[in-house]
């Protein structure tokens, strides 16, 4: 039995299902394109599995960029209420893994591979960006992108992930 349970293979636009997160230490939701075949989802699930310290590192320090640059967004445009939100959840001085406490419901998304490596994007809600939540996105040995979620995917150019935190 591999890594991914399937919970509706009958979804109009992606087949669904979950798979244990050894980073988020629960079941987290994937949703596989159609036209990917399972060994390659497994493939990019297990990868998820394996991070290197350096890319958890690096993508949390990211994600805690992120989380200041929009805690400093949200009190230039006026929101008050999102800002108290966030600072009363998060504290200012929040620093690496601490950030993972802030994130929640990852799922994973596996398009059809460009490339014979794993790329996926992980989708997640977090507090300091409500609306647009954070996206993870991983090729191989490499965070392209967290930032807001924009479903761009893996498989673009490289200067398409312009603005990564």
């Amino acid at each position: 039995m591999g890594l991914i349970r399937i919970t509706n293979a009958e979804s109009d636009l992606f087949i669904e299902g979950v798979f244990y997160s050894t980073l988020f230490h629960c079941e987290i939701g994937i949703n596989i394109d159609p036209d990917v075949d399972m060994e390659y989802a497994e493939m990019c699930a297990e990868h998820f599995n394996s991070l290197s310290d350096r890319m958890i590192d690096e993508f949390c320090d990211m994600a805690v960029r992120y989380c200041e640059f929009m805690r400093e967004e949200w009190a230039d445009f006026g929101y008050d209420d999102i800002v108290e939100e966030i600072n009363t959840a998060i504290p200012e001085k929040v620093e690496g893994r601490e950030i993972l406490k802030f994130i929640s419901s990852p799922t994973m998304y596996v398009m059809p591979p460009k490339q014979n490596v794993p790329g996926y994007s992980i989708e997640c809600n977090c507090i300091w960006e409500p609306e647009h939540g954070l996206d993870w996105i991983i090729r191989d040995d490499k965070n392209l992108y967290v930032g807001q979620s924009e479903a761009l995917g893996a498989w673009l150019d490289d200067d398409a992930y312009e603005g990564v935190f």
